[in-house]
C-alpha cells in the first residue's frame, strides 16, 4: 500500500480549458486509437467553431496527469451543464437529484462530443499502471465541485478496470458490422441466410434500376461543393427529426481544412442525370469505420441503407477495416449484417444516497440489457453466429 501511495504521490493532475494548451503532436501521440475523433484537430475544430462551449453545455475541461514536466496521461473531458448529445441517458438521474433538492449539474464527462463511438477514454504511457492513474483521477474528482464523473462508450477492458476502482458500469446496445475476412461484398452476402441475402440484393437492385450511382470521396477529393451539399443534407435531417443541431458549418469547414481530412470518407449518391441527391459522412480509423451523419434531398426507398450500411461495408472490405460502428439504436441494422453489441459506460457518483440508488438501478437495468442482447442474437442473419 505504501509503495502505491509513493508512486501516486509522484503524479500531479490538472485540467485545461482547451486542447490547444497541449502541443498538437504530443496530444496525438497519446490518443492513437481506432477512431480519429479524439485527434487534436477534431477537438480543436469543435472548440473554435463554438460547438463545444459553456453555452452549449460542453465546456472543455481535459484532464492531464504528469510526472514532473513529463505528460503521462490524458483524459479528454468536459464540464457538462446538461445531458444533451451524450447517447447515454441520465436525465432520470438529474430529475432524481432535483427532487432530492440536490444539484446534478455541473457534472464531469469523458466522451467524444455528440458521438456514440466506443474506445479508450484514458490515454497513458506504461510508466504507471492503470490503477495508479485512476487513483489519481479519483482523488482529483473528489476535490472538484462536481456531482459525478462519467465515461461514456468505454472499451470493455478499461470499463472493467474502472469497476475494480469503484466506478459503476452501465451496459447498452449498439449494432456493429464485423469483418469476417471477407474478400468482397458477394463474399459477405454468401455468409447470410438466404432470405436476408435476397432482401439486400433486392434493395440494392432497386436503386440501380433507378439509375442511382455512388461516389466514395476521401480527403482532398472532397471539394467545397461536396461539403456544402453535405451540410445542407445534415441540416435537413436535423429538421426532419426535430432534433437539436449541435454542429455548425464552421466546424465542418475547419475539418475540411485540417489534416484530419485524410481520415474522412464522404459517400455521395447521384441520380441518372448526375445531380447529387444524398450523402453520408464517415471517419476512418486504424481498424474501425465510424459512420456519423447522413441526409438526402429526395426520399427514395432503401437509399439510407445503401449510403449508411452497404457502401461502408464495401469500403471496409476493400480496405481491410475490421469494424463499422454506425451510431446508436436501430434494430433494423441486424437485417443488414450489423450484429447487436454490448457497450459500456462508467460512472462515479459523489452523494452516498444517490450513489446507492443509482447502483441499484444499474444492476436491474443490466439484467434487462443482457436479456435483450440474448433475444436479439436470435435475429442475426448469418448462417453461423458471427457476434
Amino acid at each position: 500500500m505504501m509503495r502505491n501511495e509513493t508512486k501516486i504521490a509522484k503524479l500531479t493532475i490538472a485540467s485545461i480549458n482547451s486542447v490547444t494548451e497541449i502541443d498538437k503532436h504530443k496530444w496525438n501521440s497519446f490518443v492513437k486509437s481506432e477512431s480519429p475523433l479524439f485527434d487534436f484537430e477534431f477537438l480543436e475544430s469543435m472548440e473554435k467553431s463554438g460547438c463545444t462551449s459553456r453555452k452549449n453545455g460542453w465546456e472543455p475541461n481535459h484532464i492531464i496527469i504528469s510526472e514532473g514536466s513529463e505528460l503521462v496521461c490524458i483524459v479528454p473531458s468536459f464540464v457538462k451543464l446538461n445531458s444533451n448529445g451524450e447517447y447515454v441517458f441520465d436525465h432520470s438521474w438529474a430529475q432524481a437529484y432535483y427532487q432530492m433538492g440536490l444539484e446534478y449539474y455541473p457534472k464531469l464527462l469523458s466522451a467524444i462530443p455528440f458521438t456514440p463511438i466506443n474506445g479508450k477514454r484514458l490515454f497513458f504511457n506504461e510508466k504507471y499502471e492503470f490503477k495508479d492513474y485512476i487513483a489519481c483521477l479519483k482523488d482529483f474528482i473528489i476535490k472538484k465541485k462536481s456531482s459525478s464523473f462519467h465515461l461514456n462508450f468505454v472499451e470493455k477492458n478499461q470499463s472493467d478496470n474502472l469497476v475494480e476502482q469503484g466506478f459503476f458500469q452501465r451496459l447498452g446496445i449498439q449494432y456493429h458490422w464485423k469483418n469476417n475476412n471477407y474478400l468482397c461484398f458477394d463474399d459477405f452476402l454468401s455468409n447470410m441466410k438466404s432470405k436476408k441475402k435476397k432482401n439486400i440484393i433486392k434493395e440494392r437492385k432497386s436503386l440501380k434500376d433507378l439509375g442511382i450511382f455512388f461516389h466514395t470521396k476521401i480527403g482532398k477529393n472532397i471539394n467545397k461543393e461536396d461539403w456544402d451539399f453535405f451540410y445542407n443534407c445534415y441540416v435537413d435531417t436535423i429538421k426532419k427529426k426535430w432534433s437539436y443541431q449541435y454542429l455548425n458549418y464552421e466546424f465542418f469547414l475547419r475539418l475540411s481544412e485540417s489534416n484530419l481530412i485524410e481520415k474522412i470518407l464522404l459517400i455521395v449518391a447521384e441520380d441518372k442525370n448526375g445531380a447529387k441527391i444524398a450523402c453520408s459522412l464517415n471517419f476512418i480509423g486504424n481498424k474501425k469505420l465510424s459512420g456519423r451523419y447522413w441526409g438526402c434531398i429526395q426520399d427514395i426507398p432503401f437509399l439510407h441503407f445503401e449510403l449508411c450500411y452497404y457502401q461502408p461495408i464495401e469500403f471496409a472490405i476493400k480496405n481491410k477495416i475490421e469494424i463499422i460502428e454506425a451510431g446508436a439504436q436501430g434494430e433494423h441494422k441486424i437485417a443488414r449484417g450489423y450484429v447487436p453489441t454490448t457497450t459500456y459506460s462508467n460512472h462515479w457518483i459523489r452523494d452516498n444516497e444517490m450513489s446507492f440508488a443509482i447502483e441499484s438501478f444499474l444492476k436491474k437495468e443490466s439484467k434487462i440489457v443482457k436479456q435483450n442482447i440474448n433475444y436479439l442474437q436470435k435475429s442475426i442473419p448469418f448462417k453461423l453466429n458471427q457476434s
